[in-house]
């Protein structure tokens, strides 16, 4: 994955929400694990860039709307 990788961008954003707190780190890892398996998959000629942009925004949205365990309302 190079600089300016829409994946890896993605998944660095996901990994700093749940190292800032600002996330719940199971599903932030989880979906984490799942925007780089896209980008090993577009970089292996299975998914298109676009697929595998779109599938590590969609796992950064999703990962977004946990908050962590035992946060306040």
């Amino acid at each position: 994955m190079s600089p300016g990788d829409p994946v890896a961008a993605a998944a660095a954003r996901i990994q700093a929400a749940w190292e800032g707190g600002r996330i719940c780190r199971l599903s932030g890892a989880g979906l984490r694990a799942r925007a780089l398996e896209a980008g090993r998959l577009r970089d292996a000629g299975v998914l298109s860039p676009e697929a595998a942009a779109g599938v590590a925004a969609a796992a950064e949205n999703v990962a977004l709307a946990f908050e962590p365990l035992g946060a306040r309302r």
